[in-house]
């Protein structure tokens, strides 16, 4: 999913709960846009490099029809089932970390409607644990 798609839902719903929730529904840009964060963290860990703007243009190209498995089985630490709990269970105990799981539950929602009807199915892995075991038993 392109990061203006984000930045426009992100936004939306900061102007839905500015009013209850004042300056902490900016967090919701943070959940929403800012967790793609980790595509670049994966793309330094794979190449090496760490130019945001060849980063950028990697996984833009990636989401052509033609080349989007090339991302198949990469680790995408924020999009994971492990930090969506973690957040949940913090957005319970703080209104901060509410705003940043509605932006995130939002980046989340996005980005499987993009690889379900794009992709017809998901590319990244759901699971840090998974990831782990799934790259442990390849290397043996």
């Amino acid at each position: 999913m392109k990061i203006w798609v984000h930045f426009l839902v992100s936004s939306a719903l900061v102007g839905i709960f500015f009013p209850a929730y004042g300056w902490r529904a900016l967090l919701i840009i943070a959940g929403g846009v800012l967790i793609d964060i980790d595509h670049y963290f994966w793309y330094i860990y794979k190449f090496k490099k760490f130019s945001l703007i060849d980063c950028y243009n990697y996984f833009i190209d990636g989401m052509d029809k033609s080349r989007i498995m090339k991302n198949a089985g990469i680790l995408l630490v924020f999009h994971t089932i492990e930090v969506l709990v973690l957040v949940i269970l913090l957005s319970f105990y703080s209104k901060l970390a509410l705003m940043f799981t509605i932006g995130l539950l939002s980046h989340y929602l996005l980005d499987g409607i993009f690889l379900c009807t794009v992709a017809k199915r998901f590319i990244a892995n759901p699971s840090i644990l998974n990831w782990i075991v799934r790259n442990k038993i390849q290397k043996v």
